[in-house]
């Protein structure tokens, strides 16, 4: 027994330390996990502080190219607008241009009446001077023709000349002042349309000069806006391959991290498999201590002559054959340990109960045949093998004497018998000193 006890405490000390190392080394692994899961984390934080950089930097660019489209699109509005101003001034000037030429049409119309009024007026002024000159003289050779009771109508005559002569020469200079007068408003009418026409000119030339100016600048902006425009597209889709990387990076991080802590979970549920099989071996290391320091008992009991062991009674009346230990198998032709005893018997024989019990096994086990097994409590136990059929069930509570089958020739068995066992504490035990005489 001490043997034993000292076997059992030698294995249990062993276990023990052996899984002392394990939980140390399996320490060690989760601290190294842990550090690689806080190092990928930081370094998925990095990565999506520089994604965070890109984008504002993208917004910023996108922003600045906003901008530029409105500064060009106010150069245009401007642009458009001079030129409604230059097509209203080129408009005003052909309005101007028609109004000049019919001025300076007027123009020439009355200089060609005063023209001719003037040869007209020189004409009549010659004969005016003649007739005046010879009224002038007739009057001073004759100057009291109007006293003169001559001949009346020599003096009605010369009256009618000096009034016809009159009428006719003031009638020519009203025509004549008439004309210069409609000449001077007419070369005033031009001079004016003249003015507005070289106001209109100067107003185009103005127009054209800024627009000219504007569209330099505009080309100036334009030329400056589509190369900004494509360094800032370059720049944009350049930041927008570099967020699609720091993304594809912190997926390869995430799936790191996931990979790590999978790992961890399959390392956390091993060890707690490990532990719970470690609780278990350590269990069954107690019972199996205990079961050998019952079987211990039960042999220094035995060599006392003390049985504390239920009473176990024949299962069929035949006659034993093959007894417990070592023997020549009749079928393998070999030595081999034998569990139990073999009773003799035929087919069908009833076969009962050696005790009290609960059946914990109804099956058809290798080498056993059809067998069944009855716990007794206290760590017995008793089998019976090579049967015919069965009589009970599992679970089913027998008494002493109660039929649980019959004799058969199942499983490796050269003829009908019943190959029957007293176990305790699993241990296969001589029947043959526990069975009732």
């Amino acid at each position: 027994m001490n043997k034993i006890l000292r076997i059992v405490l030698t294995a249990t000390l062993v276990f023990t330390t052996l899984v002392a190392s394990e939980s140390v080394a399996q320490d060690s692994f989760f601290e190294e996990r842990e550090q690689q899961i806080l190092q990928k984390q930081l370094e998925i934080e990095q990565r999506r502080a520089q994604q965070e950089t890109l984008q504002n930097d993208a917004l910023y660019a996108i922003k600045e190219l906003d901008v530029a489209n409105a500064l060009i699109e106010k150069i245009d509005a401007e642009l458009n607008n001079f030129n409604l101003l230059i097509a209203a001034a080129e408009t005003r000037l052909g309005t101007v241009q028609l109004s000049h030429t019919a001025a300076q049409k007027r123009v020439e119309e009355a200089e060609a009446r005063a023209s001719a009024l003037n040869d007209e007026i020189n004409t009549i002024r010659v004969q005016i001077e003649t007739q005046v000159v010879q009224i002038y003289l007739d009057l001073t050779y004759e100057p009291t023709f109007l006293l003169e009771d001559g001949d009346p109508n020599r003096n009605a005559r010369r009256q009618f000349y000096i009034e016809e002569l009159g009428g006719d020469a003031q009638s020519l200079i009203d025509r004549l002042r008439s004309a210069q007068d409609d000449q001077q408003i007419a070369i005033e009418q031009a001079q004016q349309a003249q003015l507005e026409i070289e106001r209109a000119h100067t107003e185009i030339d103005e127009a054209l000069k800024s627009l000219n100016n504007l569209q330099a600048e505009q080309e100036k902006l334009q030329e400056e806006w589509n190369r900004r425009r494509y360094e800032l597209i370059a720049r944009i889709e350049l930041e927008a391959t570099q967020q699609q990387e720091i993304v594809n990076e912190i997926i390869l991080l995430d799936e790191g991290v996931a990979a790590i802590e999978a790992e961890i979970a399959r390392e956390r549920d091993r060890r707690r498999k490990a532990e719970l099989e470690r609780q278990r071996q350590a269990r069954l290391a107690e019972l199996e201590r205990q079961r050998q320091a019952r079987i211990a008992e039960l042999r220094e009991q035995e060599n006392r002559g003390e049985f504390t062991n239920p009473t176990f009674f024949q299962p069929i009346p035949g006659t034993i054959g093959s007894g417990f230990g070592n023997r020549i198998h009749p079928i393998f032709g070999i030595e081999r340990f034998h569990a139990g005893i073999d009773i003799g018997g035929n087919t069908g024989d009833p076969i009962r109960a050696a005790a009290s019990g609960t059946v914990i096994q109804v099956k058809d086990r290798t080498g056993y045949g059809n067998t069944v097994i009855v716990d007794h409590g206290g760590g017995w136990s008793t089998l019976y093998a090579h049967l015919s059929t069965f009589a009970v069930s599992v679970g089913q509570q027998v008494g002493l004497g109660d039929t649980i089958g019959a004799v058969g020739n199942t499983g490796w068995s050269t003829g009908p018998h019943l190959h029957f066992e007293i176990r305790f504490e699993g241990v296969p035990q001589d029947p043959v000193r526990y069975l009732s005489a």
